[in-house]
Protein backbone atom coordinates (compact mmCIF):
# COMPACT_ATOMS: atom_id res chain seq x y z
CA UNK A 1 0.00 0.00 0.00
CA UNK A 2 1.45 3.36 -1.08
CA UNK A 3 0.15 6.14 1.12
CA UNK A 4 -0.14 9.75 0.00
CA UNK A 5 0.34 11.68 3.24
CA UNK A 6 -1.15 14.91 1.86
CA UNK A 7 -4.39 13.25 0.82
CA UNK A 8 -4.67 11.25 4.04
CA UNK A 9 -4.25 14.33 6.25
CA UNK A 10 -6.57 16.38 4.02
CA UNK A 11 -9.24 13.67 4.18
CA UNK A 12 -8.92 13.41 7.95
CA UNK A 13 -9.19 17.18 8.31
CA UNK A 14 -12.34 17.26 6.15
CA UNK A 15 -13.87 14.41 8.16
CA UNK A 16 -13.09 16.08 11.50
CA UNK A 17 -14.50 19.45 10.43
CA UNK A 18 -17.64 17.78 9.05
CA UNK A 19 -18.14 15.73 12.23
CA UNK A 20 -17.76 18.82 14.43
CA UNK A 21 -20.14 20.74 12.15
CA UNK A 22 -22.76 17.99 12.27
CA UNK A 23 -22.44 17.83 16.05
CA UNK A 24 -22.83 21.61 16.42
CA UNK A 25 -25.79 21.61 14.01
CA UNK A 26 -27.85 19.24 16.15
CA UNK A 27 -29.68 22.05 17.95
CA UNK A 28 -31.03 23.63 14.74
CA UNK A 29 -34.35 22.60 13.26
CA UNK A 30 -33.94 20.78 9.97
CA UNK A 31 -37.39 21.05 8.46
CA UNK A 32 -38.06 19.33 5.14
CA UNK A 33 -36.75 19.72 1.62
CA UNK A 34 -39.82 21.80 0.77
CA UNK A 35 -39.74 23.92 3.93
CA UNK A 36 -36.12 24.11 5.03
CA UNK A 37 -35.24 25.06 8.57
CA UNK A 38 -32.07 26.89 9.61
CA UNK A 39 -30.15 23.65 10.07
CA UNK A 40 -31.09 21.96 6.79
CA UNK A 41 -28.50 23.48 4.47
CA UNK A 42 -25.55 23.28 6.89
CA UNK A 43 -26.44 19.63 7.55
CA UNK A 44 -26.43 18.86 3.83
CA UNK A 45 -23.11 20.66 3.32
CA UNK A 46 -21.48 18.82 6.24
CA UNK A 47 -22.71 15.44 4.98
CA UNK A 48 -21.32 16.19 1.52
CA UNK A 49 -18.05 17.33 3.11
CA UNK A 50 -17.92 14.14 5.16
CA UNK A 51 -18.40 12.04 2.03
CA UNK A 52 -15.70 13.95 0.18
CA UNK A 53 -13.37 13.55 3.16
CA UNK A 54 -13.89 9.78 3.14
CA UNK A 55 -13.28 9.74 -0.62
CA UNK A 56 -10.07 11.79 -0.34
CA UNK A 57 -8.88 9.59 2.54
CA UNK A 58 -9.58 6.39 0.59
CA UNK A 59 -7.79 7.68 -2.51
CA UNK A 60 -4.86 8.81 -0.37
CA UNK A 61 -4.37 5.29 0.95
CA UNK A 62 -3.51 3.99 -2.53
CA UNK A 63 -2.30 7.05 -4.43
CA UNK A 64 1.42 6.60 -4.06
CA UNK A 65 4.11 8.11 -1.92
CA UNK A 66 3.84 11.83 -1.52
CA UNK A 67 5.44 13.10 1.66
CA UNK A 68 3.86 15.84 3.68
CA UNK A 69 5.71 19.08 3.11
CA UNK A 70 6.02 21.87 5.60
CA UNK A 71 2.80 23.69 6.27
CA UNK A 72 2.17 27.10 4.79
CA UNK A 73 1.23 28.67 8.12
CA UNK A 74 1.21 32.24 6.84
CA UNK A 75 -1.34 31.48 4.15
CA UNK A 76 -3.49 29.37 6.47
CA UNK A 77 -3.55 32.00 9.21
CA UNK A 78 -4.37 34.84 6.80
CA UNK A 79 -7.23 32.95 5.18
CA UNK A 80 -8.72 32.05 8.56
CA UNK A 81 -8.18 35.65 9.69
CA UNK A 82 -10.06 36.89 6.63
CA UNK A 83 -13.07 34.78 7.64
CA UNK A 84 -12.92 36.26 11.14
CA UNK A 85 -12.68 39.77 9.67
CA UNK A 86 -15.79 39.10 7.59
CA UNK A 87 -17.73 37.87 10.62
CA UNK A 88 -16.65 40.84 12.73
CA UNK A 89 -17.34 43.48 10.08
CA UNK A 90 -20.60 42.23 8.58
CA UNK A 91 -23.00 43.63 11.18
CA UNK A 92 -21.47 47.06 11.84
CA UNK A 93 -19.35 47.59 8.72
CA UNK A 94 -21.88 46.36 6.20
CA UNK A 95 -21.66 43.73 3.48
CA UNK A 96 -19.52 45.74 1.07
CA UNK A 97 -16.82 46.61 3.60
CA UNK A 98 -16.81 43.05 4.99
CA UNK A 99 -16.31 41.57 1.51
CA UNK A 100 -13.59 44.07 0.61
CA UNK A 101 -11.69 43.45 3.86
CA UNK A 102 -12.01 39.68 3.44
CA UNK A 103 -10.58 39.76 -0.07
CA UNK A 104 -7.71 42.06 0.90
CA UNK A 105 -6.70 40.06 4.00
CA UNK A 106 -6.87 36.73 2.17
CA UNK A 107 -4.91 38.18 -0.76
CA UNK A 108 -2.06 38.94 1.61
CA UNK A 109 -1.56 35.17 1.87
CA UNK A 110 -0.39 35.02 -1.75
CA UNK A 111 2.94 36.72 -2.26
CA UNK A 112 2.39 36.95 -6.03
CA UNK A 113 -0.99 38.71 -6.01
CA UNK A 114 -1.48 41.82 -8.12
CA UNK A 115 -3.38 44.79 -6.68
CA UNK A 116 -5.41 45.17 -9.88
CA UNK A 117 -6.54 41.54 -9.64
CA UNK A 118 -7.51 41.98 -5.98
CA UNK A 119 -9.48 45.13 -6.83
CA UNK A 120 -11.24 43.36 -9.70
CA UNK A 121 -12.12 40.38 -7.51
CA UNK A 122 -13.41 42.69 -4.78
CA UNK A 123 -15.67 44.58 -7.19
CA UNK A 124 -16.93 41.35 -8.76
CA UNK A 125 -17.72 39.73 -5.39
CA UNK A 126 -19.47 42.85 -4.09
CA UNK A 127 -21.64 42.99 -7.22
CA UNK A 128 -22.35 39.25 -7.12
CA UNK A 129 -23.24 39.22 -3.42
CA UNK A 130 -25.44 42.29 -3.81
CA UNK A 131 -27.29 40.67 -6.72
CA UNK A 132 -27.74 37.27 -5.11
CA UNK A 133 -28.33 38.11 -1.46
CA UNK A 134 -29.83 41.61 -1.48
CA UNK A 135 -31.72 41.80 -4.76
CA UNK A 136 -32.79 38.22 -5.44
CA UNK A 137 -33.03 36.60 -1.99
CA UNK A 138 -34.05 39.84 -0.24
CA UNK A 139 -31.86 39.17 2.77
CA UNK A 140 -31.94 42.07 5.21
CA UNK A 141 -28.31 42.96 5.89
CA UNK A 142 -26.61 46.33 5.99
CA UNK A 143 -24.66 47.01 2.85
CA UNK A 144 -23.05 50.22 4.16
CA UNK A 145 -21.43 50.84 7.55
CA UNK A 146 -23.81 51.75 10.35
CA UNK A 147 -21.91 53.35 13.22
Amino acid sequence: MKINAKDVWSGLLLIIIAAVGLWLNQDHTLGTARRMGPGYMPMMVFWIQLGLGVLVLAIGMFNGPDPLERWAWRELVLILASLCVFALLLEKGGLFLAIAATVVVSALGDRTHRPLGVAGLTIFLIALCWFVFIRELDIRVNIWPSF
